[in-house]
């Protein structure tokens, strides 16, 4: 009996055992090695978005800095005159800018008994690439002018005689105009500072240093009223300088020598570079 019982308590014992090791919950090492699975999945997950939040941040911000597209508007006084500039962005770095100048001055004289009244007229149209090399205020500026700007001087006499050409004149009851004007198309190179389309600020400051390379002036005489030979083939009477007679076409032919005379003076060699110094302020939109 006690044979039969041992082997009966030995199998309902191990029975019971693999009863209980069926029973037994997972072991909890199983269950944190799968939290810190599933927490290190999240991490890796969470480092990818913040690094994908923060190149979508970079490439935002490099958008909201360009300056390719913008627009600004420019008014400035310079020595071309009182100016106003449109300047587009078409890249980071390179500007297009259309310029328009003008303005006048007046100034009257009296030199040698002769009477001057001078009107400098400022007319000017260009178009300018400007290069920011350090993307910053700083640029390098190229372009072309359509140079208008001229020189008007009227010139009379009261008490004292005129040399124009090789004879003598009283030209107390004329006028003498010389026109002094430049090549309409004249090349610019300069320097400058402040970017009109920067996104920084809606206003800005900036300044222009460059040269105008207008060429040699060119001179012409006319006349107008009567004149006095007081030397000469015709000395006499008054001419009137309208008319057809032997001593108007002499002095025109006179005239004409005054006129070659100041076109070849070396002195004009002095005005074929006009400097360009300008102060402005700019408005993006």
């Amino acid at each position: 009996m006690l044979k039969i019982i041992l082997p009966v308590s030995l199998i309902a014992s191990s029975f019971f055992m693999l009863n209980v090791s069926a029973l037994t919950p997972i072991p909890a090492k199983s269950k944190v090695s799968k939290k810190v699975s599933t927490l290190t999945t999240t991490k890796v997950v969470t480092k990818k978005s913040i690094k994908t939040k923060e190149k979508s941040s970079k490439v935002a911000s490099s958008n909201d800095d360009s300056k390719a597209g913008n627009f600004g508007i420019t008014a400035k006084v310079s020595t071309l005159g009182l100016g106003l500039d449109l300047t587009y962005g078409i890249m980071d770095k390179l500007n297009a800018r259309f310029n328009i100048n003008g303005g006048s001055l007046s100034a009257d004289g009296e030199q040698d008994g002769i009477n001057y009244k001078g009107n400098l007229n400022l007319q000017s149209i260009g178009g300018l690439l400007d290069f920011h090399p350090t993307g910053g205020g700083f640029r390098l500026s190229a372009g072309i002018f359509n140079n208008s700007n001229e020189v008007d001087l009227d010139s009379s006499s009261v008490n004292e005689d005129a040399k124009i050409g090789d004879i003598s004149y009283d030209i107390s009851a004329a006028k003498v105009n010389t026109n002094v004007s430049f090549k309409s198309s004249a090349p610019y190179l300069g320097i400058g500072w402040g970017n009109a389309v920067d996104k920084k600020s809606k206003f800005s400051i900036t300044t222009d240093l460059g040269v105008l390379f207008q060429g040699t002036p060119i001179i012409k005489m006319k006349a107008t009223g009567n004149v006095i030979p007081k030397s000469g083939a015709n000395t006499g009477p008054s001419v009137d300088l309208e008319g057809s007679s032997l001593a108007a076409q002499e002095f025109q032919r006179e005239l004409l020598k005054e006129q070659e005379k100041l076109n070849n003076d070396s002195n004009l060699e002095k005005l074929k570079l006009f400097p360009v110094i300008s102060l402005g302020l700019n408005y993006r939109f």
